[in-house]
C-alpha cells in the first residue's frame, strides 16, 4: 500500500486536508495528516521543526509527500525527512530552486497588515465568514477549519526557509486549483515538473472536492 504523508499550511490545520485523506484511505492508501502546528509557534527556525515533527508522525516513512498552499516552501525538506519518492504540490507555494526562500515583500506587508495582538490574525478571519461560507460551504467542516486556524508570530514571514541541495525531485506534480497559484503553476511548469488542473477552481477545493483533486492527480 502506498503511504502519504499530507502536510498543511502554517496558517490552518489539519482539518484542511482530512476530507483528501478519507478519499486516498477509501482507495486502499495509508495517510498520516500530522497536526504540525506546534512548528510555527515561534518564527525562528519553524522550517526545520515543521519537517522533524512531519518525519516524527511517519517512523517507517512515506512514499509520497503532500503539501497544500504554504506548506510547498518547505515541501522538499519534508520530502527528505521522510525519504519520500514522490512530491505533490497542491495548489502551494514553489520554493526556490536553489538556496533559500523568502517570502515576498507583498505577503510580508500583507500580514503586517492583518496584525492583531502582536501576532498575524488568522487566515479565515481574513475574508469574513460570508467569504468562508462561500469558500467551505460545509458548516461542520468550516467550523473545524476556523477552529483549528492558529495566530501566527507576526516576525513568521521574515524567516528564509533554505532549500536542500538535493531532494526526491523525480517524481514531482503540481496541481493547480485556483488563479491566485497562476505564478507558482507556471513556475512549475518551468522546472519541467508535471502539471495538472487548470486552475479555473478555488483554493479550498482540496476541502470541499477531495474526489475531484484525487481525479487530477490520477
Amino acid at each position: 500500500m502506498t503511504r502519504w504523508l499530507l502536510c498543511h499550511p502554517p496558517l490552518l490545520g489539519p482539518a484542511t486536508l482530512r476530507p483528501l485523506a478519507a478519499e486516498l484511505r477509501a482507495g486502499g492508501a495509508v495517510v498520516v495528516v500530522p497536526d504540525l502546528r506546534a512548528a510555527v509557534e515561534t518564527a525562528e527556525g519553524w522550517w526545520d521543526r515543521y519537517a522533524r515533527t512531519a518525519a516524527d508522525a511517519v517512523p517507517g516513512g512515506a512514499d509520497v509527500v503532500l503539501g497544500w498552499s504554504g506548506a510547498g516552501v518547505v515541501l522538499p525538506q519534508v520530502a527528505v525527512a521522510v525519504g519520500a519518492t514522490r512530491v505533490v504540490w497542491v495548489d502551494a507555494v514553489v520554493p526556490a530552486a536553489t538556496g533559500t526562500t523568502y517570502p515576498s515583500r507583498e505577503l510580508r506587508s500583507r500580514v503586517a497588515a492583518l496584525a492583531r495582538d502582536g501576532a498575524i490574525a488568522p487566515w479565515p478571519t481574513w475574508w469574513g465568514p460570508d467569504a468562508m461560507a462561500e469558500l467551505v460551504p460545509d458548516d461542520a467542516l468550516r467550523a473545524e477549519i476556523t477552529a483549528e486556524a492558529p495566530s501566527l508570530p507576526l516576525d513568521l514571514y521574515d524567516e528564509g526557509v533554505p532549500v536542500p541541495e538535493r531532494w526526491p525531485d523525480g517524481e514531482v506534480t503540481y496541481l493547480h486549483l485556483s488563479p491566485a497559484y497562476d505564478a507558482d503553476a507556471a513556475e512549475a511548469g518551468r522546472r519541467g515538473w508535471r502539471v495538472v488542473g487548470d486552475g479555473a477552481g478555488a483554493h479550498t477545493d482540496v476541502a470541499t472536492d477531495p474526489a475531484g483533486v484525487l481525479a487530477l492527480l490520477g
